[in-house]
């Protein structure tokens, strides 16, 4: 979890969201991830080690996100060249 950087939080109470932005260096991302405010806050209860579950929050959060971007099907373009004589 050293390579995700939590580098801004914004809470938004009137739409119970916390958006928070990240950089994940290791792969040179940076992005934002817009969670619940009851999701945040389950995450940060209990012991010391609640930032480390909102990480993991975070990037379940953006996997889903970025599998929602994946289509569906792919198709390959396949070019055939021929020689002239």
């Amino acid at each position: 979890m050293d390579n995700l950087l939590i580098t801004n939080y914004k809470p938004d109470y009137t739409n119970n969201i916390m958006t928070i932005s990240i950089q994940i260096n290791s792969l040179g991302i940076s992005s934002q991830v817009s969670i619940t405010m009851d999701e945040f806050n389950k995450a940060m209860a209990g012991d010391a080690g609640g930032v480390d579950r909102v990480k993991v929050k975070v990037l379940n959060t953006l996997i889903d996100s970025l599998m929602a971007l994946r289509p569906d099907t792919t198709t390959t373009t396949t070019t055939i060249t021929t020689q002239e004589a």
